[in-house]
Order: structure tokens, then sequence, then C-alpha cells
């Protein structure tokens, strides 16, 4: 009976020991599913980076290319000046003060920093006029006609400074012709219609003819050096013309031109001819800039004072005369340099009394800058 029990027994042990196999077995099959979701997320993770790397390295490039682009940008930006501005003169000695200011860099000395100055000679008022509008020039140098008509035809600029005071005169190479009453039909050179020759001819018409648009239709336009060479050829027979081209055509032994008589009263000897204009952007944004410029003006002034031998050899080199006649036409009484103005209202009260500009200014103040002394 014993032996039956224990048999019973152990029976129940190895069934109690093969059930609790079948169950781990059961639980271990259970849990290998789970490492499954590990391995993925370890196949996604080296993915990524596999991904990134190629990522990294364009961003890489990218951002050397970026550090590439702008050291170049900064070695041109470093290779061009702080600022720059572009002045123009005309033919003629009454521009000594601006080709003074060049030869001896005036304004670079007195910026006080990088600045690079564009010079520019041109034919006329008109073009100077044109270039101001359109923002290609920065200083404009001109006939104060041609600065009155544009600053009251709302040009945005005023006089900056004066130049000079400069002898004109109307010439001829026809021995018949000796007063204003002889030209005829007979063309006459200026450099422009409203221009300063043309607004003294007209002076002079007035006084002489009663008539101050008398020889308006014998009018050609011609810039002075042309003017000076359609002279000497005999393609034209008048010329109403500035310094040194009256000189220089007078002095001509072969031309034979002489000087018409002019009344003295009407063109004073000491009335300002030249005037230099600037943007009103330009006082008003670049002060420092805009000081410089008029420091340097009356620099040059002072310069032709002291140094006239030196300025007549500056000016030489753009005409067909020595130094030494440039120094004595410079020497004239009627010449003189200097930044007042004198004779600028006269000139513009006379332009509208006699339908040449529609509207004057009321006063200097309407033309001019607080810096400009004179009228």
């Amino acid at each position: 009976m014993k032996k039956f029990i224990s048999a019973i027994a152990m029976t129940a042990i190895i069934s109690s020991a093969l059930l609790m196999s079948g169950c781990g077995a059961k639980e271990a099959a259970q849990s290998e599913p789970a490492a499954e979701p590990v391995q993925e997320a370890a196949a996604t993770e080296v993915t990524e980076q596999t991904d990134a790397e190629p990522a990294a390295e364009a961003a890489s490039e990218q951002a050397a290319e970026e550090t590439s682009v702008s050291e170049d940008q900064a070695a041109v930006d470093a290779a061009l000046p702080a600022e720059e501005i572009s002045i123009n003169y005309q033919s003629s000695i009454g521009y000594a003060p601006l080709l003074v200011m060049k030869d001896q860099g005036l304004i670079e000395k007195n910026y006080g920093g990088d600045i690079k100055v564009n010079w520019m000679e041109m034919s006329n008022g008109a073009e100077v006029n044109e270039a101001l509008i359109s923002g290609n020039l920065d200083v404009g140098s001109m006939g104060v006609p041609v600065a009155v008509t544009g600053i009251m035809a709302g040009s945005p600029y005023k006089i900056a400074f004066g130049l000079a005071a400069q002898p004109y005169a109307i010439l001829s190479s026809d021995d018949s012709i000796k007063t204003l009453a002889d030209i005829g039909d007979n063309e006459i050179a200026i450099t422009n219609i409203n221009s300063q020759p043309h607004i003294l001819l007209a002076m002079a018409a007035k006084k002489e003819l009663g008539d101050a648009h008398a020889l308006d239709a014998n009018l050609t336009k011609l810039g002075n050096a042309d003017g000076y060479a359609a002279m000497l050829s005999g393609a034209v027979k008048c010329h109403m013309v500035i310094s040194p081209y009256n000189f220089m055509e007078t002095t001509n032994e072969e031309a034979n031109i002489h000087e018409l008589t002019i009344d003295p009263s009407v063109w004073p000897a000491d009335n300002t001819a030249l005037v230099s204009v600037v943007p009103e952007a330009l006082k008003n944004d670049k002060p420092e800039v805009y000081n410089a410029i008029i420091t340097a003006v009356d620099e040059a002034n002072e310069f032709i004072k002291a140094n006239p031998e030196q300025t007549a050899e500056i000016l030489a080199q753009g005409y067909d005369a020595s130094a030494e006649d440039i120094l004595t036409w410079m020497s004239d009484e009627r010449s003189s340099y200097s930044s007042e103005l004198k004779g600028v209202m006269n000139m513009a009260n006379f332009m509208v009394e006699e339908g040449f500009l529609d509207e004057g200014p009321a006063s200097i103040d309407e033309l001019v800058y607080d810096n400009v002394k004179g009228e």
C-alpha cells in the first residue's frame, strides 16, 4: 500500500515539473518577440546616423562657401574707398580753383577719411545740369544763369560756392564788324542757349541795340574749344567767349581776330561768372564730405594767390598757350577768384525782366546754402 502511494506521489511530482517546465517555455516564448523592437530601434538609429552624415557634410560645405564669399566681399569692400564723388569743370581758366583742388588733392586732404574724387571735363552748363539731375555728378560747375535757371525750375541743388569773375569778349574775324549793329546775319558762337555768354550778350544787346533778344537768331552752339577752332578756321566769324579763349584768339597773329568794344558798365568786372552747385542730398546726408569740399575751395583760392606761377603751370596743361601767357591773362584786372558771390541777384533779375526766366528768386537765400557769402 505504501509503495502504491509513493508511486502516485512520484507521478504527481513529475507531472508538476512537466507542467512548470511547459509554463516557463511558454513564458519564454512569449517574451522573445519583445526583443525585436529593440533591434529595430537600433537599426533605425544606425540608419538615421548614416543619413545624417551627407547632410552634415553638405551643411559644412555650404558654410565654408558662405565664409569664402563673405571673405571675398570683405576684400572687395576693403579695396573700395569709403566715399566717392564726381566733380566737373569746364574749359576756362575761370575754373582754376577746381583744377588746383584736383592737382593738390585738397578734398582728399581735408576729408579725414578714405575718399575717391572723380574729375571730368564737360562742354556746357546743360550737360552739367543733366548729369546732376541723373545723379552722376556731385559737384556741378557752370555759369551763373544755368545755375539760377536750374534752381528756380526745382532742380534739387543750390549754389555751394562761387568760383571766379572772368573777362568775356565778343570777337570777330571780319574787319567790317566793329559793333553789335555790324554783325548782321553772321553767326555768333556761344556755348549754349541761356548760358553765361548768351545772357551777357543779351545785356550788351539791350544796352547798344535796345533789345536783349536782337541777336538770338544769330546764335550757334559750340563749346569754348570748338568755337575757338571754328574762329581760327573761318567757319564762324563771331564768338562770344570767356578767358582764356578771348585772349588766345586775339593774340593769334594768323587769325586777325579783334574784340568788339562794349560799354564797361554792361559787365561789371568783379561780378561772379562761374559757380559750383551741390545736390541737397549730399549736403544733408554727408556733411563731412560737403565741409571738406568747402574747405578745399578756400585753400585753392589761397594757393592761387600765393602761387600764381605754379597755378599757371597747372592750367597751361589744357590749352594751346604757355604758362607765361596764362599767368598774364590770370593777372588781368577783370580776373579774380573767390567763393563769395557778387552780381548773382542782378543777373537773375535781368533774366526775369527780359524773359529768359519765368520767375526769379525773391532773395539770394533761395539760390544758395547758408555757408555762401555775398549775392
